[in-house]
Formats: C-alpha cells, structure tokens, sequence
C-alpha cells in the first residue's frame, strides 16, 4: 500500500510539476454543458427526475417504499442515456489524453540526464 502512495504522489507530484512548466494550455478544453447536455436532455427531463427524486425522498422519510419511476421518465432516460454516454465517453478520452501527456512529461523531467562521458575500455 505504501508504494501505490508513493507512485501516485509521484505521478500527481509530476503533473503539477509539468504542467506548471509547460508551454501549452494548463488543462484541456472539455466540453461545456451545452455540448454535453445541448439537444439530448431539456428542462422539463430535469423538472421531471428531480419531482420523482423529492417524491422519493419523501417516501423514504415516512417510512414508504419509494414511487416507482413514471413510464414516461424511464423511457425518456434510456433515449437520452445512449447519447449522453458517447458524449461523455468523447469528455473522458479527452481528459485521459491530457492527463496522459501530463504524466509523459513528468517521467522525462524525471530521467536522469544522458551521460556525456564515455565509459571507459
């Protein structure tokens, strides 16, 4: 357990470390929330998950089993679950490239330099 500690702060050490010394952007341009949600989820999804969320909440307080979820609301989930997960998967790659360079550099800030002595014969 002490080592996976070590190589973690290690690792992190170096992203921070790289990422501070990097000409590049510091972070990588993720998709805002109108590209993520934009077209699949509306208000009205929204409005619709959370008053089955307070029903619920509700239920559970006094002791109820929870309502269970309106036809309509699950159907409308599961359409917009597809597209969510590939938008979200696109979202992750991205973050998983950046972090990935990040930790690239460390390892190389972290080499020890080339010997430019010969070894002897």
């Amino acid at each position: 357990m002490p080592l996976k500690r070590s190589l973690l702060a290690l690792a992190l050490g170096g992203m921070l470390s790289s990422a501070l010394h990097a000409q590049e952007p510091v972070a990588p341009v993720l998709p805002g929330p109108q590209q993520l949600l934009g077209g699949v989820v509306s208000e009205d999804d929204v409005g619709r998950l959370f008053e089955h969320l307070r029903e619920s909440l509700r239920a559970a307080a006094e002791g109820r089993e929870p309502p269970p979820m309106p036809e309509s609301l699950t159907r409308r989930l599961e359409a917009a679950g597809g597209e969510l997960r590939l938008r979200g998967l696109d979202a992750a790659m991205l973050l998983t490239r950046f972090v990935e360079n990040a930790v690239r550099g460390a390892v190389r800030e972290l080499a020890p330099p080339p010997s430019s002595s010969r070894p002897p014969h």
